[in-house]
This record gives C-alpha cells, sequence and structure tokens, in this order.
C-alpha cells in the first residue's frame, strides 16, 4: 500500500443513484471529480470515488411511489 504524502487530504466521493449510467459515463464521471477538486489543490491520487447504483424499483419517491412507477421526467440510461 502506498503511502499519501498528504494524508489530510484524502477525500470520499460516495454517491448513490438510479441504475442505467454507461460505463463510459461513469468513467468521465470519476475523471470529472479529480479534475474539480484537483482546482481546490486535492492530488489525484487522494481520491477514492465509490458509485452505488440501484434498481428505480428501490427508490421510494414523491409521497411513497416506487420510482419506476413515476414519470421521473429525466433520462437514466446515459
Amino acid at each position: 500500500m502506498t503511502h499519501l504524502a498528504q494524508p489530510e487530504y484524502f477525500s470520499l466521493i460516495s454517491i448513490d443513484c438510479f441504475a442505467g449510467r454507461s460505463l463510459e459515463t461513469k468513467r468521465k464521471l470519476y475523471q470529472q471529480i479529480v479534475a474539480s477538486l484537483g482546482k481546490l489543490g486535492i492530488p489525484s491520487d487522494h481520491i477514492l470515488s465509490h458509485l452505488r447504483e440501484s434498481p428505480l424499483e428501490n427508490w421510494g419517491i414523491s409521497g411513497g411511489q416506487a420510482a419506476c412507477d413515476v414519470n421521473i421526467d429525466f433520462n437514466v440510461e446515459i
């Protein structure tokens, strides 16, 4: 295991979202996270991103409805 030069700058980014994004979209997201945090002086090797996807039926939204039963008005399949 490598030792971080500045461990006080370690950042864990955890994202919970609907399932449906492509691998390429996820790669772009991870790269954008690193680029954005880099502007704040956080080294790229000090960033860990965790994306947890769940099917729409596992989300209760809009007053207790399953998300798969609601028109969420945006495309998850990207």
